[in-house]
């Protein structure tokens, strides 16, 4: 069992030399294309958060209206 452990450990730590190791031999530019993908995500959930935003705003102008048009009509009610 602890051979396996141990066998896993070695694995993950070479791979992390091998990646680091690449991406200096390289220049990093074989993994460019996780910083383009973040950028796109980050543009993605800005986009969303002004969606929710306005959604929000608008919520509460509708909130605003109806409570206009509610008093209205009591008003008229009440006449």
């Amino acid at each position: 069992m602890f051979k396996l452990i141990f066998q896993i450990i070695t694995i993950i730590v070479f791979l992390i030399f091998l990646t680091i190791g690449i991406a200096y031999w390289k220049g990093g530019e074989p993994f460019r294309w996780v910083g383009k993908c973040i950028v796109t995500a980050g543009e993605t959930v800005s986009n969303v958060g002004d969606f929710v935003d306005e959604v929000i705003d608008d919520g509460k102008k509708v909130k605003k209206s109806y409570k206009e048009l509610k008093e209205g009509i009591d008003k008229k009610k009440a006449k």
